[in-house]
């Protein structure tokens, strides 16, 4: 094989392993309905309704992982607030 095929073999290799990857994960911006149902969460989002998916959570392991969830995000919203706070300070130093 040529040095070009080489790298090229290598390259698709190392993309499979990148979108295997990214596979195991969903990124959810923001949510389209809420519900719950004999003791599940269902949490839809996506836009409606040819890409609308739905993720279902066991209400008890999620109420035991409340706690967690809310200190955690707590803390991210608190950075956000700050970093937008500081963006606009910026802004009006520059007017």
């Amino acid at each position: 094989m040529s040095k070009v095929t080489d790298l090229l073999e290598e390259k698709i290799t190392e993309l499979k392993l990148e979108l295997r990857e990214a596979k195991k994960y969903t990124y959810v911006g923001s949510t389209s309905s809420l519900h719950c149902s004999d003791g599940e969460l269902y949490i839809h989002y996506g836009d409606y309704p040819e890409n609308e998916r739905t993720i279902v959570m066991d209400v008890e392991q999620l109420y035991k992982d409340l706690p967690f969830i809310i200190d955690q995000v707590c803390k991210e919203q608190k950075k956000m607030q700050e970093y937008h706070l500081n963006s606009i300070k910026e802004t009006i130093k520059e007017l």
